[in-house]
């Protein structure tokens, strides 16, 4: 069941138990009304809120009482910060966050379901505050400044998508440690970082093992759209790992 609601529909007036609200587009920061027009009882029914696109700075107040959410979404909005009021969420599963402008990864400790978190797009320099989060199965923080990363600041157990493409990451031996680390993981994305550009032909560090994470092809990993660097990764891979054949398909170049 999905309940659709403009700002023109007060949601008290539905008496069947909610699932989803979405009030994405409403301008609800822009206009200076925080308020979702939802009584008490609603928004602890209510398990999706989508609040994309809605100018919202200060989010404290609208995520009060939302006390049964699994998934949100507050995507493209003006957030400086992860809101506070997530410490109330602790049945969150999936937190979608992009493209707002979050320079500190924080107020999650009280969320240990979360499996999905999205950050992309944001003004981050580090990955913090995420290390607790032992179901996380996809992190996505491309599109940052981000600098470095280490298998100590993310949870690695269950992760399967880890999403690291237009950071600032310089030393591909950190990718190389993470990946090392995890178990399930089949997706990464990594292009368009400074170390894209720099990787040797050949090279000291073992890729090969690297790869025995990624299975033998049946996994993938993006590189960088550029084609002479591209090349350059499919050249270091299969000098380290001359029996991954399908190299080429491994690595996809496009978003």
């Amino acid at each position: 069941m999905f309940v659709s609601h403009s700002r023109c529909i007060d949601v008290n007036d539905f008496s069947f138990r909610m699932l989803v609200v979405d009030k994405s587009h409403c301008k609800l920061g822009a206009s200076g009304g925080n308020s979702l027009n939802m009584n008490h009882d609603n928004k602890k029914q209510c398990m999706k809120l989508s609040l994309r696109r809605n100018y919202i700075e200060n989010a404290e107040d609208i995520l009060q009482d939302f006390s049964s959410l699994t998934w949100l979404c507050l995507s493209a909005n003006a957030l400086n910060s992860i809101p506070r009021a997530m410490i109330q969420l602790s049945h969150l599963k999936h937190l979608y966050i992009s493209n707002n402008k979050i320079k500190l990864i924080e107020n999650l400790e009280k969320c240990p379901d979360l499996e999905t978190l999205d950050l992309r797009h944001n003004r981050l320099q580090e990955i913090s505050g995420v290390a607790h989060l032992i179901k996380l199965s996809s992190l996505s923080v491309s599109g940052n400044s981000i600098k470095d990363i280490s298998p100590e600041s993310i949870p690695t157990e269950q992760l399967v998508f880890l999403g690291l493409y237009g950071n600032q990451i310089s030393d591909f031996q950190t990718i190389v440690s993470v990946v090392r680390s995890t178990k399930k993981l089949n997706k990464l994305f990594i292009g368009a970082n400074p170390f894209c550009n720099n990787l040797p032909l050949k090279s000291t560090f073992n890729v090969s093992v690297c790869l025995t994470h990624l299975k033998n092809g049946a996994k993938r990993v993006k590189c960088d759209e550029d084609p002479l660097n591209l090349s350059k990764v499919i050249e270091l891979l299969r000098s380290e790992c001359p029996s991954l054949t399908n190299l080429d398909n491994n690595l996809i170049c496009n978003h």
